[in-house]
């Protein structure tokens, strides 16, 4: 784990609460620079560390470990598949609830041979070919993509071959998690991109279906890297989840 640089609180403060940040496939900690600084002196921030992500089962359990009691996760795509993973592996422990540009899906056969192409692209010709096939649906606006693109692949490329594999076969393997939304009745933020084709509108509508209750938000202008296309939209967005009580769940808004 990374833990950003803490706020005025201190460890353990109930002042403020922890936030865990589950960045995506082939990123770390720097794709939420943005919304750390929006939210540094609101919580005791966490990084999810993928550089050491080998075995599911032993990195999991060294997470949940490391963390304190109780605790908020966002997670961007991957990064939610795998917050749902903690939800039902520990739902007492789970205060709120964010995915980002993520979805509640089963693994398909068209998900396993898309990430089993992606890999062959990665082994073979390294982790800038692995991203060619996404580039399209990670912005909805050419001059961000421009801005963002050097980020990227900086991220991609301090990624470890052995934890890109790890990840793939994650996104290919994963359960089906809508049941597992149906039974949290604390606060779930859903924040979508209405360009985003990796995770359309139809998959963030079945979330909603499996739990009403939750806030849904599509940022219209915005692809899939929605934590570097609209950093302050995000950031804000989370500083109102994170500012609501975690025992009372919030109203039905789209």
């Amino acid at each position: 784990m990374v833990e950003p640089k803490s706020g005025a609180c201190g460890d353990g403060d109930p002042c403020r609460p922890c936030l865990l940040m589950i960045p995506g496939s082939f990123c770390d900690e720097r794709l939420f620079a943005a919304q750390v600084r929006a939210l540094n002196r609101k919580a005791r921030l966490i990084s999810a560390d993928f550089s050491r992500l080998r075995d599911r089962e032993a990195w999991l359990a060294r997470l949940l470990q490391r963390l304190p009691e109780r605790f908020s996760v966002v997670g961007f795509s991957l990064g939610g598949l795998i917050a749902l993973e903690l939800l039902r592996r520990a739902p007492e422990r789970v205060e709120r609830l964010a995915m980002i540009a993520s979805n509640a899906e089963a693994a398909t056969r068209r998900t396993d041979l898309r990430t089993r192409a992606q890999w062959r692209l990665w082994r073979q010709h390294g982790p800038l070919a692995a991203l060619q096939p996404v580039w399209p649906n990670y912005f909805g606006r050419a001059r961000r993509l421009t801005r963002e693109r050097a980020l990227v692949r900086r991220m991609a490329q301090a990624t470890p071959a052995k934890s890109a594999r790890a990840q793939l076969t994650w996104a290919a393997e994963r359960p089906q998690g809508r049941s597992t939304l149906a039974s949290f009745q604390a606060p779930l933020l859903i924040v979508s991109g209405r360009r985003d084709r990796l995770c359309p509108r139809s998959a963030q509508q079945h979330m909603l279906r499996a739990q009403p209750h939750a806030r849904w938000h599509e940022l219209r202008h915005c692809g899939h890297l929605i934590p570097l296309e609209a950093p302050r939209r995000l950031g804000r967005l989370l500083a109102c989840w994170l500012a609501e009580p975690s025992d009372v769940s919030p109203r039905s808004s789209s």
